[in-house]
């Protein structure tokens, strides 16, 4: 049963966040809890942002390059005695990069990453306002 959540990528990233955001208010404990929760949130925001702009710049972006070339080498590897020709960037592109198998979700990971900062942001002003 645990081996099947641990194998969802929502749960691992949830989780890797959580630890760092433990991690962190182990290290910089302070009075407040409003602020304590604040500095978690704030932490598993951060880590959300950056999965989700990571598998965006991989979806979209300069590593669709990077991957094409990785390509065009193994092919050239396996070639041997076949004549076919790799393919362009712009079909390895349509046919490879853009599959929607290959592509990782982007929006719940920046959806969530923005959301914790919100959060984050009110209990920041609101501990802020009680305590001058």
């Amino acid at each position: 049963m645990l081996k099947h959540y641990i194998k969802k990528e929502k749960v691992r990233v949830f989780v890797t966040a959580l630890c760092l955001g433990v991690i962190y208010l182990a290290t910089h404990l302070c009075a407040s809890i409003l602020l304590n929760i604040s500095n978690i949130l704030f932490v598993m925001s951060a880590v959300y942002i950056v999965v989700g702009g990571t598998r965006y710049i991989r979806n979209v972006g300069l590593f669709k390059t990077f991957s094409y070339l990785a390509y065009k080498r193994r092919r050239h590897k396996l070639k041997g005695n076949e004549e076919l020709r790799p393919m362009s960037l712009a079909d390895y592109t349509v046919n490879v990069v853009m599959d929607e198998r290959r592509q990782k979700p982007v929006a719940f990971p920046l959806c969530a990453g923005c959301t914790c900062a919100f959060l984050s942001a009110i209990l920041n002003y609101v501990h802020f306002r009680m305590w001058p």
